[in-house]
């Protein structure tokens, strides 16, 4: 990382404490992340890969569908367990107390990871989320997506568990993702920079000593259940998300 880009990277990180002060980490600490190395700038206004990707979000916009819109408000309320539409009903908080135990702590720093990216990058939203009638009240940045990398980091986090499972884990990320644009939150460039971002994220976590003395046990938790549910698998979600959105 160069002085200049250190520079920033540590103004993004006062700007975001100014807003909402970071509680301590669990596993991953902020300022420990290269955003730069990790994410390229998102496209700027007046280039031709600012128009393809303006271009692309409106594109989607004006096909979604009622029933798209819907389940695109439902899942913008997200959280792990939301991967019970994969894994099936066996996948809950109760039934897998360290799972949910040890997800909230990867949540909160993945949290705060996303708001540090976002500060240094300053990318705006789109104009068009404001046209949804969407329940979210805050505009915020846009880059790269919050929705979208928290997708990514459950979805490879639990792949590394039940790898097995891997395909349909990433194709329900990929769906989140999808429902970010046709909302009109989020430009392509910055869902595809949630995914990098999020599978990055999950990388360090797991190479984390700290979490590594825990995950073991969330493993064998969740092998466990998956195991007795084989009889009962849930039934495939919704796929619409195009090839063309390159995820």
């Amino acid at each position: 990382m160069t002085m200049l880009s250190s520079r920033l990277v540590f103004s993004a990180l006062l700007a975001f404490s100014a807003l909402s002060p970071v509680a301590a980490a669990n596993f991953l600490d902020p300022a420990s992340i290269p955003i730069t190395q990790i994410l390229q700038p998102p496209p700027q206004p007046g280039t031709k890969e600012y128009k393809a990707d303006l271009g692309f979000l409106k594109n989607a916009r004006a096909t979604a569908t009622k029933k798209q819109m819907l389940r695109g408000f439902i899942a913008s309320h997200d959280g792990v367990f939301d991967y019970a539409q994969t894994l099936g009903p066996w996948f809950n908080a109760k039934n897998l107390p360290v799972t949910a135990a040890l997800f909230s702590q990867v949540t909160a720093d993945t949290k705060d990871a996303i708001e540090v990216a976002k500060h240094y990058f300053t990318r705006t939203r789109p104009e068009s989320w404001k046209e949804t009638g969407s329940p979210e009240k805050s505009n915020g940045y846009a880059y790269p997506s919050g929705h979208t990398t928290r997708a990514f980091v459950w979805a490879d986090l639990l792949a590394d568990a039940l790898p097995d499972l891997k395909k349909p884990l990433h194709l329900q990320a990929r769906q989140k993702a999808w429902y970010r644009v046709i909302l009109g939150r989020h430009f392509p460039a910055d869902v595809h920079a949630g995914k990098i971002y999020g599978q990055y994220l999950a990388k360090r976590f797991l190479s984390d000593p700290e979490f590594r003395k825990e995950w073991p046990a969330v493993v064998a938790e969740l092998q466990r259940a998956c195991t007795k549910a084989m009889d009962n698998p849930p039934h495939p979600i919704t796929q619409d998300a195009p090839d063309s959105l390159k995820l």
